[in-house]
């Protein structure tokens, strides 16, 4: 299970180190501890792409937990001050 739960983490990195709206990198180690369990529920994890899932929590920002709201917000406000 731990395995899992390291490659799950990872692959949410990647993902959503990926999305086409954000202007980040990587994604903070807050982003990917409030997502971690939205992208396993909403989207189809084991049998997408790292593209597919970032595709995938955006497509479902809206059905996400707030705290994924929150972090992604905050990930997108520092990234726009520091252009």
């Amino acid at each position: 299970m731990t395995n899992l739960r390291r490659g799950m983490f990872a692959a949410l990195a990647l993902a959503l180190s990926g999305l086409p709206t954000a202007a980040f990198a990587e994604p903070s180690a807050a982003l990917r501890s409030a997502c971690t369990s939205d992208a396993m529920k909403l989207c189809d994890v084991f049998h997408s792409s790292m593209d597919q899932i970032g595709q995938c929590l955006v497509a479902k920002r809206s059905q996400t937990s707030p705290r994924c709201q929150a972090a992604y917000d905050a990930e997108m406000k520092q990234t726009a001050a520091k252009k």
